[in-house]
């Protein structure tokens, strides 16, 4: 549960040893020691804990100057959960003081009600109305994704298994062409794809705001619609949809929650799309349908690696598994791959100039592969890159380019 006191422990164990500061993307553009990760423990258990500091907005904005890409709690010698404890204040500071309740209203009443069109849209125009996303971020298509495909898509010829498809906001209502590749590779495959109706969005978004009530209300719901399906897996296209199912929707709730169970149930399923295709041993399947189709243009790829990827041990590697069962792909790696580009959910609206120079870095790194193309799982990425790249370089989901591959879309 994200409660302050139950990490009171997990504070104390820093030992200010310094690893952190090579990992935090925040901390290589400013070098404030308030932006790394023992900076905001010491700023956590003074404010919240001892409260030997008087809480002021400096103090909020410092919070809130985290991205959650998890980089410092992957590199922690001790372990410590610093995510965790971050969302945690949030939530605390959310709670008993009111900040960050500018966008309570919407995280609360749309992202978690995320089932039609109508409301995706109007809640898109009143996000540009509080800033929350730039005039130029996508429109919302109509109609979403979960609206134009079937319950159950079944392959033709024989099954060989079933799973759930959990569809994120972002191939809902931005993305719907990874959801035709998500779908048609998997039912090439043989296997028989369920798409429970009025899915919500995965809670991530509201428990990042520190909005704990609208993630649990999230969580239940979803816990609710997927431990019902007799499926071998739940498939994600989102990194972070796959960490908030995975690993943080348990937190949300108390430990004797009666939903529990169900939310366990759930995350015992639950894979990324690319992991599946890799982990199911289907490269003789995919040099079967590759061997009769057309192959893409010849193209050099380099690979961009999401920050939420921990929940997922070969997560890193399976989309350059895919690439190398494309013969007319390759893989040009860049420096530094599994940097944060900045995106962080809506980190890159509400700090702006930081945002943009961590981008930066990323951009050179990129750019200096000599790619024509870049792919990501990550939906905010795969936003944030592309503008950044002023659309003059493409960037792709990995079954994208593997459904296009075996002449699929």
């Amino acid at each position: 549960m994200y409660r302050l006191k139950d990490y009171a422990k997990e504070i104390n164990r820093c030992i200010q040893c310094n690893f952190c500061l090579e990992h935090c993307p925040v901390y290589i553009e400013d070098g404030l020691e308030s932006s790394v990760a023992r900076g905001r423990l010491n700023l956590i258990q003074a404010l919240l804990l001892e409260k030997t500091l008087i809480l002021s907005d400096r103090a909020g904005v410092l919070l809130n100057r985290c991205l959650l890409c998890t980089n410092c709690t992957q590199g922690c010698p001790s372990g410590i959960p610093v995510d965790d404890i971050v969302i945690t204040a949030r939530v605390e500071l959310q709670k008993n003081y009111g900040l960050g309740r500018g966008k309570s209203f919407l995280l609360r009443q749309v992202v978690n009600r995320s089932n039609t069109t109508n409301i995706a849209t109007k809640a898109l125009s009143l996000a540009r109305r509080l800033n929350m996303v730039p005039e130029e971020f996508p429109e919302v298509v109509s109609p979403s994704f979960e609206q134009r495909v079937p319950s159950i898509v079944k392959p033709e010829g024989e099954i060989r298994g079933k799973v759930g498809y959990f569809i994120g906001c972002a191939t809902n209502y931005l993305y719907p062409e990874i959801g035709d590749a998500v779908i048609k590779v998997l039912t090439a495959l043989g296997y028989e794809v369920v798409i429970p109706a009025n899915q919500h969005c995965c809670g991530i978004p509201a428990l990042a705001h520190g909005e704990l009530g609208a993630a649990q209300e999230a969580v239940r719901w979803n816990a609710d619609l997927f431990s019902k399906l007799d499926v071998d897996a739940v498939i994600t296209d989102c990194t972070s949809c796959g960490y908030m199912l995975k690993v943080k929707a348990a937190k949300t709730l108390e430990n004797n929650d009666p939903c529990q169970s169900k939310v366990a149930s759930v995350a015992e399923k639950v894979v990324e799309i690319t992991e599946f295709v890799t982990r199911e041993g289907l490269g003789h399947n995919f040099k079967l349908i590759l061997g009769k189709s057309k192959d893409l243009e010849r193209m050099d790829v380099t690979y961009h690696v999401p920050c939420h990827r921990a929940w997922s041990p070969n997560l890193i590697q399976a989309p350059r598994k895919l690439i190398s069962m494309l013969p007319a792909v390759s893989l040009a790696e860049m420096n530094e791959p599994q940097r944060c580009c900045g995106a962080g959910g809506s980190f890159f609206v509400d700090h702006k100039d930081l945002a943009e120079s961590i981008l930066d870095r990323k951009l050179k790194n990129i750019q200096s592969t000599g790619a024509e193309a870049v792919m990501t799982q990550c939906p905010a990425c795969r936003y944030y890159l592309r503008g950044g790249l002023e659309k003059k370089m493409p960037v792709f989901h990995p079954l994208e380019l593997l459904a296009k591959a075996i002449h699929l879309v």
